[in-house]
């Protein structure tokens, strides 16, 4: 009777472990790209045309970053919003090539609206252990 009540501890520090490394796993991921977007606004302060290699180098190293960490979040937060990032990125890349600031600048903003939405959805909960 004793071993049941240890088996039972056992497993749900073990579910309370794996839902700690989750939330932080996902809030490290969200950091980096929230740093890599604050990147892009600051370089948006300094320039009047987007059409630049430099910009669409940094654009292209957030959409590197997010299809590296893509596969890992599609298992703690819903695919379809995963995917709305990863589509908010491809469309920014059209904007660079037409040269769309405000487009971009709203793309940004709904990208970093996204990311703290995340940021609120994933917190740690007694629905994510049991």
């Amino acid at each position: 009777m004793n071993n049941r009540y240890v088996y039972i501890i056992i497993i749900v520090v073990i579910l309370i472990g794996v839902c700690v490394w989750e939330q932080l796993m996902v809030s490290n991921y969200l950091s980096t790209m929230q740093t890599k977007i604050e990147n892009v606004i600051t370089l948006l302060d300094d320039i009047v045309d987007i059409n630049t290699t430099e910009v669409y180098e940094l654009v292209e190293d957030l959409e590197s970053t997010w299809d590296s960490y893509q596969t890992a979040l599609c298992y703690t937060v819903n695919l379809k919003d995963v995917e709305d990032i990863g589509i908010e990125i491809t469309k920014m890349k059209v904007y660079i090539v037409e040269n769309s600031v405000t487009e971009f600048k709203a793309s940004l903003s709904l990208l970093l609206f996204y990311i703290d939405s995340y940021y609120n959805l994933m917190g740690i909960s007694l629905q994510n252990i049991f």
